[in-house]
């Protein structure tokens, strides 16, 4: 069996659905939530887990409720959790997201005692696929150092030093587009298609031995593939919350690239599942099957 590590981010999150933002200065009370998995490492974990790979999640949690409910649903998914380490200082990080019904946009509040990094990173195993994000830094660089050959899938997203360093250690790096721009120095402007070209090439130039997915919202996933840069469409769906699109989206690419195909596919795998995400509220409650999303495809670029 394929195996997987996900290092990074763990947290809880509270959805609450609302009918508009809340007034500042108002009060209001929620009567409805529903609590979830929730942190970049945490979510990817659960959705490889459920597509058949032996999954093993790294990161910290907090010796409170909301620690132990995220270990219960590792546990419900057979997530190898030996290499989450306990905080007994620091509660399990937070995320309440307002889900706005009218507009159809979110808003996340991460709550979190301080930055926690791990202690150590020593597994006793050699993964098949590395899943990283920029939460914990430190580790992700020694996990990059320590397994060079596995692939290796970067979110990038935090305008940081370090985040940036990791550009030359991952294999593949998912950048939203506020970090491709900043990075490469271009803004794009869809209405000039020659700006995303010359913004994959900035990229490319600095970082010759990373391949780079641009993630840009509803329109889709800018990649490069035999030196044509394209760019997948998103799924039309009726949108019901987003917040988590991106994860699944990252999680579908490292379950393709671990199942030996190439970058392409990867992308239109990842854009089918991001999609079919938006049609439910939460992260993790919103990770669709391989046969939802391997039927999309069949019907879309067979």
């Amino acid at each position: 069996m394929l195996k997987s590590i996900c290092l990074g981010r763990i947290s809880y999150d509270i959805n609450l659905v609302v009918d508009t933002a809340p007034k500042e200065g108002s009060v209001n009370e929620f009567f409805e939530k529903k609590g979830s998995v929730g942190g970049e490492a945490a979510v990817m974990g659960c959705a490889l887990a459920k597509w058949g790979i032996s999954t093993s999640v790294a990161g910290v949690l907090g010796n409170d409720v909301n620690g132990t409910r995220i270990r219960k649903e590792f546990e419900k998914l057979r997530i190898d959790t030996r290499y989450i380490e306990p905080s007994y200082d620091n509660d399990t990080s937070l995320s309440i997201i307002l889900i706005n019904k009218s507009t159809r946009t979110h808003t996340i509040y991460n709550l979190s005692d301080k930055y926690i990094s791990l202690k150590k990173c020593d597994f006793d195993f050699t993964p098949d696929v590395i899943c990283v994000d920029g939460y914990d830094s430190v580790q992700a660089k020694n996990l990059l150092d320590r397994f060079p050959k596995c692939p290796s899938i970067l979110y990038a997203n935090m305008i940081t030093s370090p985040v940036i360093e990791l550009l030359r250690k991952a294999k593949y790096a998912i950048c939203t587009q506020e970090f491709a721009e900043t990075v490469s120095g271009v803004k794009i402007d869809f209405q000039v298609p020659s700006t995303l070209v010359n913004m994959y090439q900035k990229l490319k130039k600095k970082y010759l031995n990373t391949e780079f997915v641009v993630t840009l919202g509803q329109r889709g996933a800018l990649y490069c593939i035999n030196n044509q840069i394209k760019i997948s469409p998103s799924l039309k769906v009726n949108i019901e919350d987003t917040h988590g699109c991106g994860i699944i989206f990252r999680a579908a690419f490292a379950h393709t690239i671990v199942s030996g195909e190439d970058i392409e596919k990867a992308v239109k795998i990842g854009c089918i599942a991001a999609g079919l995400s938006a049609t439910k509220v939460g992260a993790a409650d919103s990770i669709p099957t391989l046969e939802e999303i391997k039927n999309i495809y069949e019907q879309n670029y067979r």
